[in-house]
């Protein structure tokens, strides 16, 4: 466990954290997974929430990068309030269900995704984030060594990606056409569809990702827009 606080430390990139902590996951058996960085007063199924998400069927992302899809969804918040681990299935039998919950338990069960669990993370000044993993059976088959390693991992990875938030960024000025790419990087959307959508080249739009990048001091996409969800500059 030590190694794996020890290896966060030594990361200076939220990218590179992420990527850290779910490929430790990943070597315990996690076949999906996701992190959901909330901004302060919102929801972990809110618009503005950042996902990075591994594992998962493109269509499911497709469908939940749906504002009005994943606001159906109330595992997070469920979990989130209960303040501990907890499986999804629980956290469903957990409360009274709207049919728009009921439409989104369909949708999951359609896409295999039963079996998973979350996690609430914290950090300073209420800087709260979400996980889930899914092992694809059930967590009673799973040990308890394994599952506190998942936990704590995840819980350093987060309060990492809030210290390097906190350091000293300075001021970020973007021109109209990077606010742009970046509106639609925020949506994920791949080079090829933002191209399309604001009539560039993919080649162009990816010189415009790379000059965004490097002025967030990033490496990838959710490195990025962490970055630019903190700094003030995601427009809804």
């Amino acid at each position: 466990m030590q190694k794996h606080f020890a290896k966060i430390e030594t990361l200076d990139d939220i990218g590179d954290v992420l990527w850290y902590a779910a490929g430790v996951c990943t070597d315990l058996g996690v076949i999906r997974q996701s992190y959901h960085f909330t901004p302060v007063f919102e929801g972990p199924t809110s618009a503005s929430t950042v996902v990075h998400a591994i594992g998962f069927d493109p269509e499911w992302l497709k469908l939940y990068d749906e504002s009005g899809f994943r606001e159906k969804d109330p595992i997070p918040s469920r979990i989130m309030d209960y303040g501990l681990m907890m499986t999804w299935k629980h956290a469903i039998e957990l409360a009274s269900n709207t049919p728009e919950n009921e439409e989104y338990f369909a949708a999951m069960r359609e896409f295999g995704l039963e079996h998973g669990f979350g996690v609430p993370l914290f950090g300073p000044r209420c800087r709260s984030a979400y996980a889930s993993f899914d092992f694809g059976h059930p967590i009673s088959e799973e040990k308890d060594k394994t599952l506190g390693i998942i936990r704590s991992v995840s819980q350093a990875a987060h309060q990492k990606v809030c210290v390097l938030l906190d350091e000293e960024m300075g001021g970020v000025t973007l021109s109209q056409r990077e606010q742009e790419v970046l509106d639609w990087i925020v949506r994920g959307k791949s080079a090829s569809v933002i191209a399309e959508i604001l009539d560039l080249s993919p080649d162009t739009v990816r010189t415009y990702a790379k000059r965004i990048y490097a002025k967030l001091g990033a490496t990838d996409r959710v490195g990025a827009v962490v970055k630019a969800l903190k700094m003030g500059l995601m427009r809804g």
